[in-house]
């Protein structure tokens, strides 16, 4: 079986998801103190990660149905990949005080050089894409207007709870509370 450009697209975004997702701030790897940092500027920037990662994980599955936005969103995925890393690798933001431990350094270069393909074949299955004709799905639902699909609703909220407990998390560890 060949692989097709958007299952090269949905590894490259689960491995980039996984490989930030380890970098929470109290963790094993990103030991590093960033107490100098204003607490709102690292909440946002915690959040901006945590929706990067849990946004990237959840794209797989759009980019495998083919997509045209996953893609777009795929490639704008390996660009914040590529600036967040490039900027903590040169020293930009966030700074610390702390040396940058090896494994923490090794996973950004990693994530740095797989960002690339992403962005790349990224394009290149938007770009495919455009020159298939793409069927309409129709989905069926019921002719009420307040129907509200309950699995939906529990899967929204339970990445709602994860998200701010991970965000919650990695800025107070950041902040040595």
């Amino acid at each position: 079986m060949m692989l097709q450009i958007k299952h090269w697209v949905a590894a490259l975004l689960g491995i980039s998801g996984i490989a930030l997702g380890t970098l929470v701030p109290g963790g094993p790897i990103e030991t590093r103190s960033f107490v100098h940092i204003d607490l709102l500027t690292l909440g946002v920037f915690n959040t901006f990660l945590t929706t990067l990662v849990l946004g990237s994980l959840l794209l797989i599955y759009f980019v495998l149905q083919s997509q045209r936005w996953a893609m777009l969103t795929a490639a704008g995925a390996g660009l914040s990949y590529l600036g967040v890393y490039g900027l903590d690798l040169a020293k930009i933001f966030p700074v610390s005080p702390d040396a940058m431990p090896p494994a923490l350094l090794a996973i950004e270069v990693l994530g740095t050089v797989l960002s690339l393909p992403l962005m790349l074949l990224s394009i290149q299955a938007l770009q495919a894409s455009k020159q298939r004709t793409l069927a309409n799905v129709t989905f069926s639902h019921p002719d009420n207007p307040h129907y509200i699909q309950l699995p939906h609703i529990v899967i929204t909220i339970s990445l709602g709870i994860a998200a701010l407990s991970i965000i919650t998390f990695a800025t107070s560890s950041a902040m040595g509370l």
